[in-house]
């Protein structure tokens, strides 16, 4: 800084490129203790002393004395810049702060002829030249009469005894850092300290008064399985992972995991290279060997470029993994999720451990689990890694005495396994609370998430109620929870960061502490202890990765444990048997097209108490027959239906429909998308044609969507009436053409011209299959029984089905239907 603040940073940089700014200090000083010692003056000329001083690095056996010849020639050539160049005191305070340590002592008041050591001259020179000042530089000036090798010895005496005094800044604005000292901001420590212990008391007394929340009601962590034991805090992931790298795609994985690997192998040789660069560049430093020196810089930029690219598409590829990693295993649970209606039966499930939020565990625990486990592995094998690498270096180069004192070979390893397995334990102690923090947090926010997604759902109903505060209220209670949650994990986050912090920091001097001992007696030079501090650090670092990946592996468990339990509950759920019996097929001679044969069906015990709502029920439609069943609200009729769909847990019995069956509830789901896939539903759109779409569409009579096209996508159930949705409800049933057609309250949300309009549809020849049966249950039993070929009512005292008059009963010969 001192020599580009000079007037002569244009004069230094005419320069060869070779000439370092050291050099050109050291060349003016070269010279102008040259021109003192032969008494040139202005009557000589400064290219004699150029060409006198350039003899005098004949001694030095380096790089530099080719470099100190270069520049002596250039300057030979241009004496008038020289001298501007010699004459500067810049130049001067520049050199007297490059001199080496052994300076001084070069600098003694011996006459400069009775040095004889090469490696000790040229310092001399240095110093001579800055003894004299700017008196006697090449810049015209001819030293004082009377001036002797004495008075040189006295002037270097003098100035290497006021070295320190008169050595300027080596930083820019006066600001000389090389005098400060740790012991002059002691002071600043210990008040910095009293003020930081100050506040930490004073905060924690007062700080909870902002949450703005009410901090004493504990969390709701639900009954759902929960593992905090250390030994188990991995329990549950290989499950989650075995299925993927062993299953159908385990090429795929595999293929990606060993190109992963590679390239972490070459990461580790080319560390173990820069760690053996790292102890040859101290060396060199130490000795200073500025032959080696250049060199070594071009080593560490070849080492560094191979670690930039490897590291990149090292991460690039795993990038690569995970979202394919991440489709497979969401694909796996969706499949599981929808296999044997999970979905619905973990609905009804009454269970307080049943899992909840379906939806983020598939969609959020997924992403969750396969990005960290992904971050956690990749940190674990490389902290392993790292680990085995340097532990043979570490056991070799470790000094055989321990501090210095006491023989213990391989001391150093188990110092650092020590240190890190304490600290673990502690680290697991203060924080595996937050195991359990961190899943009840996930589980508000799902919460809180599904009552916004409700609101959407159901935007009509609750504008038409005008209920927006009695909404906002219960959010803003839901989000009070996430805050209770969110400020009890900022306080075990904060006492785990606390402990954590302490550790590493004390971590910083560890190897300085364990290891300086053995430098200061001379049992490691510079370099092995720099090498030792790389392998020391490397396997404490593998060690320590348990304590530093511990407040991701909390959130990692929580995660785990939500994904462990939706899975075993889907497990569960697939394996239960109906207890209704499905019939394959009925005896030849049969002429039903649906049947239900004892049917018993009662409610939950947890919502329902059990009560019974059938009992050994019977059901039997022809085919061709249209059949309306009516019963008092709260009878169970729905219950019936969906025992007939197997999709009722609570029920037993036998049951025949056949494959071709199409179940309409009162208000159907119709996804939001193309026109063409709300039709086509519960098949895909590509099922069929435009044409048979269209025609569907236009035999409902559905006038909303005449002219939109088929491909126009929207919200449906937002721009659809209740009408409007079941008359594209009878719209599937046109395409689908089922053998028989269930229908609950299909039309209860039409005009009665409407619903009598879509029962002659389903009449109407090539509507419906040849001998379609249609059962229908509904309260208008006025308006929709001449539709019906039969009418049956629900018995309450018998838990049955009974003919609604006498006549229909002698119809069927008995009162059980």
């Amino acid at each position: 800084p001192i020599w580009l603040e000079s007037s002569n940073v244009a004069a230094l940089s005419a320069m060869p490129m070779s000439c370092s700014c050291f050099f050109a200090a050291a060349l003016t000083w070269l010279v102008a203790a040259t021109a003192f010692k032969h008494g040139i003056d202005q009557k000589g000329t400064i290219a004699d002393a150029f060409e006198l001083a350039s003899h005098e690095t004949a001694f030095v056996a380096d790089e530099a004395s080719e470099n100190l010849r270069r520049a002596l020639q250039y300057a030979a050539a241009h004496p008038e810049e020289a001298a501007r160049l010699l004459s500067e005191p810049a130049a001067r305070q520049l050199a007297l702060a490059l001199l080496p340590a052994g300076a001084q002592q070069a600098a003694s008041p011996a006459p400069t002829d009775a040095v004889r050591e090469p490696e000790r001259r040229l310092p001399l020179l240095l110093m001579q030249a800055a003894a004299i000042g700017g008196q006697s530089a090449a810049a015209g000036r001819k030293p004082e009469e009377g001036s002797s090798g004495k008075n040189v010895d006295k002037n270097v005496k003098e100035s290497a005894d006021e070295k320190s005094a008169s050595v300027p800044s080596s930083s820019s604005f006066g600001f000389d850092m090389s005098k400060l000292t740790v012991k002059e901001w002691e002071p600043f420590l210990v008040v910095a300290a009293i003020c930081a212990g100050i506040f930490a008391i004073v905060f924690e007394l007062v700080h909870q008064r902002w949450a703005d929340a009410d901090l004493t009601a504990a969390p709701d962590y639900g009954e759902e399985k929960h593992e905090q034991q250390i030994a188990r805090l991995f329990s549950g992931v290989v499950p989650l992972i075995k299925p993927f790298f062993f299953g159908k795609d385990s090429m795929t994985a595999f293929g990606y995991v060993s190109v992963i690997f590679l390239i972490g192998m070459i990461e580790l040789l080319l560390g173990l290279i820069s760690m053996v660069w790292a102890k040859e560049f101290w060396d060199t430093m130490e000795h200073k060997n500025v032959k080696r020196f250049f060199p070594l810089l071009l080593d560490i930029s070849l080492l560094a470029f191979a670690r930039i690219v490897l590291s990149t598409y090292s991460s690039y590829i795993a990038q690569m993994l995970t979202i394919h990693w991440r489709r497979w295993m969401t694909n796996w649970l969706l499949t599981r999720w929808l296999h044997n209606k999970c979905y619905y039966q973990l609905q009804l499930d009454p269970s307080p451990a049943v899992p909840d939020n379906p939806d983020q565990r598939i969609q959020e625990d997924v992403r969750i689990f396969v990005e960290q486990t992904m971050m956690l592995v990749t940190g674990f094998v490389q902290a392993f890694g790292h680990l085995v690498s340097r532990l043979p270096i570490l056991l070799v180069l470790s000094p055989t005495y321990a501090f210095a004192v006491w023989y213990c070979p391989g001391w150093l390893l188990y110092v650092a396994l020590i240190y890190s397995g304490v600290g673990t334990l502690l680290a697991h102690t203060i924080g595996q609370r937050l195991i359990m923090i961190n899943f009840a947090m996930q589980k508000y926010e799902a919460g809180f998430r599904y009552d916004i997604v409700q609101i959407r759902d159901n935007a009509e109903s609750i504008a038409l109620y005008g209920s927006e505060r009695c909404e906002e209220q219960n959010l803003n209670g839901k989000f009070d929870w996430i805050v209770r949650v969110w400020w009890l994990l900022m306080k075990y986050q904060k006492r785990l960061g606390i402990f954590v912090s302490f550790y590493f920091q004390t971590s910083v001097t560890f190897p300085y502490l364990v290891l300086a001992p053995n430098y200061f007696a001379g049992q490691i030079t510079l370099g092995t202890l720099f090498m030792l501090f790389d392998a020391l650090g490397a396997v404490k670092g593998g060690f320590d990765w348990f304590l530093s990946s511990y407040s991701v592996l909390t959130g990692y468990r929580a995660t785990v444990d939500r994904l462990s339990n939706f899975t075993t509950a889907l497990d569960a759920h697939a394996q239960t048997e109906n207890a209704v019996t499905f019939l394959p097929e009925l005896p030849k001679h049969s002429q039903a097209a649906a049947m239900a044969k004892g049917l018993s069906i009662s409610l939950p015990k947890k919502s329902g108490g059990g009560r019974e709502l059938w009992k050994d029920a019977d059901l039997t439609v022809a085919k061709g027959e249209f059949v309306l069943l009516s019963a008092p609200e709260g009878s169970g009729k729905s219950c019936f239906f969906r025992a007939m769909a197997g999709i009722w847990p609570h029920a037993s019995g036998e049951v025949y429909t056949p494959t071709e069956t199409l179940f309409v509830p009162q208000k159907s789901y119709i996804p939001e998308g193309s026109l063409k896939q709300a039709v086509a539903y519960p098949d895909c759109a590509d099922d069929f044609s435009d044409e048979e779409v269209r025609a569907a569409l236009k035999a409902v009579n559905l006038t909303a969507v005449q002219g939109r096209g088929l491909e126009e996508r929207d919200n449906w159930r937002m721009s659809l009436s209740g009408g409007e949705q079941q008359r594209l409800a009878m719209a599937r049933a046109l395409l689908l053409k089922p053998k028989t057609l269930f229908l609950d309250e299909a039309t209860s949300a039409m005009g009665a011209e409407g619903a009598l309009e879509l029962f002659a549809l389903l009449r109407a020849p090539g509507s419906l299959p040849d001998g379609a049966a249609v059962i229908t249950v509904s309260h208008d039993v006025d308006l929709l029984k001449p539709v019906h070929d039969k009418h049956y009512v629900y018995d309450a005292e018998a838990a049955e089905w009974m003919a609604a008059s006498a006549n229909e009963k002698g119809d069927c010969g008995a009162s059980t239907i």
